[in-house]
């Protein structure tokens, strides 16, 4: 004989709609038949209720509630599983073993769903300046985010985000349970665990896949917080390095952070005995060769994020020097009205280029303060001198002049460009501070009323925003002498420590005849014109198709070229948009072993290219499956965000 239970005992997320249910009575009278899913509790003898509290059996680990009264098979169930997901197999540390040895006890999917949305109420609010690209995990339905910090007491202490509540509680299951263990620790989890505990099974398959890179990600911000000096995979970078002119493994100063400032290169002549580029220098619209610069060091800090770094891109903006003086009398109007409409014209460019923007673009005239302290400390140093209001640089007395551009000194003769003016101890000597001309714009200074010299700008301006050291500077190749010679010279002069430690250099763009694309010689081609003509996209795509150190020459055919592979690249992706977890492919490990050698755009284009043919024939066949995996690795790479 069986005895009635009231469907008062089931969970309320279970209790069918209406009054009651009719169950089988004492005297065995037949009841409608219960659904399967609400059998297991209205069936249950009225000796063994559901144990109150079943909901939040979840929470043990976290809240000491082993000791909480329930059922012996309730009991047997956990001892059962906790046994098998403590035993080592999974690697677990205590927290996240109970966490997933009671979310597995648990009777159903839909209870865990219950704990999780309850542990998603447990988790802290992340701040937003952690809810960066670098931070984000792919692959996930809503937007999740999770940053990791290192301890002085050698733990890690997670923090994590996420738009939807259920994916916030996966957010919380690793972020709670694995905060307050060591990097060993966290590194000895196996994902597989997730199966084990039955959080697989209550999940969509978009969230599982989520759920399965965010802790691919946790562990690859552990890995770069705990061995910076082990060669990880993101670490097996090879950069080639101007200074050393040879490829060189990269290393970051501060593990998993790169400082990278970026000079533009647009042309300006001096009064000195050289004549440099620098950059931006904004008195007129860029030309492509100021694009190919823009477009790779986008395309550096872009992969630089998709390898895990997070990048601090600085590129600075000179809004006042002879060029802009002489061009906006020229237009009879203000130097400064000038550079902001000039700024601004630049920054349509780049954002027609699909460049993101710098994370600061600092500005000279409003860099002032940094600017005279530094070049008074180069003063009182010995490594300059005033005269006349002018603040001159003694190159001799930098004993490592030279180190990068590999230029000597010697047998340089005083007026072989310019006249030596009166106050120079020497011809190589530059100046890092010009005293005030009439009508030309200047600012106080020891010295007297001023502006900055053509150098000191970018070393004042990287120190402010990235301190004494960068990781990577870079450039034109015609920057590297003198401009960033000069840099190196009254950077490490006036701070005592290395200024940089890798030098990139991008290549210009040669005009029709093989000759470089510069305003002074009149060949350029702005940004604009090619415009006029290509969408930017296809602009970047042919900037990309050469290896950025070697010169390239503008064509309109390569151009044209560029617009056909973009065309069939894209043709390739028709009918692509049914897989949230983008396919291992052999042509993906061709990219990002390409992207890895020194940014090899030209070999991981090619990858792009095979990788478009071969969906081409998938989708003509029945690989469904393989084509949408594969071609979402393709929107993935390509996305327009970094």
């Amino acid at each position: 004989m069986g005895s009635s239970v009231s469907v008062v005992d089931a969970p309320a997320f279970l209790r069918p709609s209406g009054s009651a249910v009719p169950v089988r009575s004492s005297a065995g009278s037949a009841a409608p038949r219960t659904p399967r899913h609400v059998a297991r509790y209205v069936h249950r003898p009225s000796s063994s209720p559901v144990p109150k509290g079943a909901l939040v059996l979840g929470l043990l680990g976290l809240l000491g509630l082993e000791d909480r009264p329930r059922s012996a098979r309730t009991k047997q169930r956990v001892r059962h599983v906790s046994a098998a997901l403590s035993a080592g197999e999974y690697g677990l540390p205590p927290k996240l073993a109970a966490m997933a040895s009671a979310l597995s006890a648990l009777p159903n999917d839909r209870m865990r769903y219950q704990q999780l949305m309850a542990l998603a109420g447990k988790l802290k609010a992340m701040p937003d300046d952690l809810k960066v690209p670098e931070n984000k995990v792919p692959g996930c339905l809503s937007v999740v985010h999770v940053s990791a910090s290192l301890e002085e007491d050698g733990t890690v202490t997670f923090q994590g985000d996420s738009d939807a509540l259920i994916s916030k509680g996966l957010v919380a299951l690793l972020v709670l349970c694995l905060s307050g263990c060591t990097p060993q620790e966290i590194a000895s989890v196996k994902p597989e665990f997730i199966k084990a505990s039955g959080i697989s099974a209550a999940l969509t398959p978009g969230r599982n896949n989520g759920f399965f890179n965010m802790f691919k990600l946790m562990n690859q911000k552990v890995a770069m917080l705990a061995s910076p000096k082990e060669e990880t995979e993101v670490e097996a970078l090879q950069i080639y390095n101007t200074l050393s002119r040879k490829k060189e493994l990269f290393k970051t100063l501060e593990p998993g952070v790169v400082k990278m400032y970026v000079c533009l290169g647009l042309q300006t002549e001096t009064d000195d005995m050289f004549q440099y580029k620098r950059g931006v220098t904004v008195y007129d619209l860029c030309h492509l060769g100021h694009a190919r610069v823009m477009v790779f060091f986008d395309i550096v800090a872009r992969f630089l994020r998709h390898r895990g770094y997070k990048v601090t891109f600085v590129r600075n903006v000179t809004d006042i020097d002879d060029k802009i003086i002489k061009r906006s009398q020229e237009a009879g109007v203000t130097a400064q009205d000038l550079a902001r409409r000039m700024e601004e014209e630049m920054a349509l460019d780049a954002q027609s280029l699909g460049c993101t923007p710098p994370d600061f673009e600092p500005r000279v005239s409003e860099s002032m303060e940094e600017i005279t302290e530094m070049v008074d400390t180069l003063v009182k140093e010995d490594f300059a001198y005033a005269g006349k209001g002018d603040v001159y640089f003694r190159v001799r007395r930098f004993e490592s002049y030279g180190r990068l551009s590999r230029c000597s000194l010697d047998g340089n003769e005083a007026g072989a460009r310019v006249e030596v003016a009166d106050v120079k101890e020497a011809p190589e000597d530059f100046v890092l501070w010009k005293s005030a001309k009439p009508s030309e714009p200047s600012w106080p200074s020891p010295w007297g009323p001023g502006r900055p010299g053509w150098h000191i700008e970018c070393s004042a301006m990287a120190k402010k925003y990235l301190g004494t050291t960068l990781d990577i500077h870079g450039g034109g190749p015609d920057l590297v002498f003198p401009h960033h010679e000069n840099e190196i010279a009254q950077s490490e002069a006036a701070n005592g420590e290395t200024y940089v430690k890798t030098w990139m250099h991008c290549a210009a763009v040669r005009s029709t005849g093989n000759e470089k694309m510069s305003k002074s010689l009149g060949n350029f081609v702005t940004i604009r014109d090619v415009l006029k003509k290509y969408d930017g996209e296809v602009v970047r795509f042919y900037l990309l198709s050469s290896q950025y150190r070697r010169p390239m020459l503008y064509s309109e055919e390569a151009l044209a070229e560029a617009q056909d592979r973009l065309l069939k690249l894209y043709s390739s992706l028709r009918g692509a948009g049914g897989c949230e977890k983008p396919a291992d492919c052999e042509q993906a490990q061709r990219f990002e072993a390409a992207m890895a050698n020194d940014f090899d755009t030209v070999n991981a284009v090619a990858a792009l290219i095979d990788l478009s043919k071969e969906l081409l024939q998938l989708r003509q066949g029945d690989h469904g499956a393989e084509f949408q995996g594969k071609a979402r690795w393709v929107i993935e790479i390509t996305k327009p965000t970094g």
